[in-house]
């Protein structure tokens, strides 16, 4: 099961008005256990230890600390040799901590969190014991999934697992699959507000939402198949909390084929074929449907090095930029001018590299081969990216 951190904890809504005062560096701790400390502590007693099972988040009014820097300090020295995830403070008696405090936190990557004193103890460890409840459902959910689409799935079995992923399901679904990218390098990055954004999902009780592979995989259920083409606000949906997400969007099919949304969905995302918005429909990946199910075939890798290795060998030995020239030839549809303008070089310099790389690789005869070899490279690369 996904851990959780100190970031999804964060991310609760009843941590809205949390305040993180110190620790950032330590916000990907583990928490794995919830426990409040309200006694006072004395290193010297054993019995007032604080009981330590691991990777605990402690809750705490801190009472005694009240005027008394040497006994927060203590407290703190304490928290860190248990490796303690955060330290949750309830600000009825304090506000703020000694700098000392916060110095010492800060060095040993130890969050310390001023909560509202009118939030019980009760709902912050229920909430995160939900919290882990929910990422225990999406695991069995990917699993489900995976079941569905990684081989032949039987009819009778394809009926069972529909209802363990939804009962309430209506007739008609459409996938997204979402991977928070950098769509400026287009690299996959984590997806931080995880947690939220299933949360979020949840209050629809039609609909799934689980994470699944590098990123997060949500079907919506519809009760018929209207409006077939639009979907603007499932993706603002989804805009709202992943903002840099490449979403691949499915076709809408009957309940029964799930199994087919979902494949459709993540082709589309991987396919590298996104608008500027970082959106990309099934239907309008074209040659990438071909190109995504080939992925992993060692025939498209062999052709792939083929191509790039001699082309990313050049560039680490000339600093010749090829690979950024060809990326932008492409993108700026074949046009030279574009391309340079782009780059900030002279077109004769863009000609230049192309004709270094025509060079390099093995394209065919024809200009029209080797533009054709060019965008295969670069079509093949974007969806490397995202994989």
């Amino acid at each position: 099961m996904k851990d959780i951190t100190v970031l999804d904890v964060l991310h609760l809504p009843i941590m809205a008005n949390a305040a993180l005062k110190a620790g950032q560096n330590g916000l990907s701790n583990i928490v794995s256990y919830v426990n409040v400390l309200d006694n006072y502590y004395d290193e010297t007693d054993s019995e007032s230890t604080p009981v330590n099972y691991g990777q605990n988040l402690y809750l705490t009014s801190m009472a005694y600390g009240v005027d008394n820097e040497e006994y927060i300090n203590m407290l703190i020295r304490h928290f860190i040799d248990m490796k303690v995830s955060a330290l949750c403070i309830i600000d009825e008696y304090l506000d703020e901590l000694p700098e000392s405090a916060y110095e010492l936190a800060n060095t040993h990557k130890l969050p310390i969190i001023f909560i509202d004193s009118s939030t019980p103890y009760a709902l912050i460890i229920s909430s995160i014991m939900e919290l882990k409840l929910s990422y225990h459902e999406s695991e069995l959910h990917e699993n489900l999934i995976h079941e569905l689409v990684s081989s032949p799935c039987k009819e009778e079995r394809k009926l069972e697992i529909i209802p363990l992923l939804n009962k309430n399901f209506h007739s008609y679904i459409r996938a997204f699959y979402c991977v928070n990218t950098d769509l400026s390098s287009n690299k996959i990055t984590a997806i931080s507000n995880e947690v939220y954004l299933l949360n979020k999902i949840r209050e629809n009780k039609f609909a799934l939402g689980c994470h699944y592979k590098k990123g997060m995989l949500i079907i919506w259920s519809y009760r018929t198949a209207t409006n077939l083409s639009s979907c603007e606000d499932e993706i603002q949906f989804i805009r709202r909390m992943l903002p840099n997400a490449v979403i691949g969007i499915s076709e809408m099919l009957p309940l029964k084929k799930v199994d087919e949304v979902i494949v459709q969905a993540s082709m589309a995302s991987l396919s590298g074929a996104h608008d500027i918005n970082g959106t990309v429909y099934f239907r309008d990946i074209g040659l990438s449907k071909l190109l995504v199910k080939l992925l992993s075939n060692p025939l498209l890798e062999d052709y792939f090095n083929e191509l790039y290795s001699p082309i990313a060998e050049h560039d680490k030995k000339y600093h010749s930029n090829l690979i950024e020239t060809m990326t932008a030839f492409i993108e700026c549809d074949l046009d030279h001018v574009k391309t340079g303008k782009l780059l900030h070089i002279h077109v004769n310099t863009v000609r230049y590299r192309l004709n270094k790389i025509r060079e390099l690789i093995p394209y065919g005869r024809s200009s029209l081969d080797f533009t054709q070899t060019l965008y295969f490279l670069y079509k093949i690369m974007k969806m490397k990216a995202l994989t």
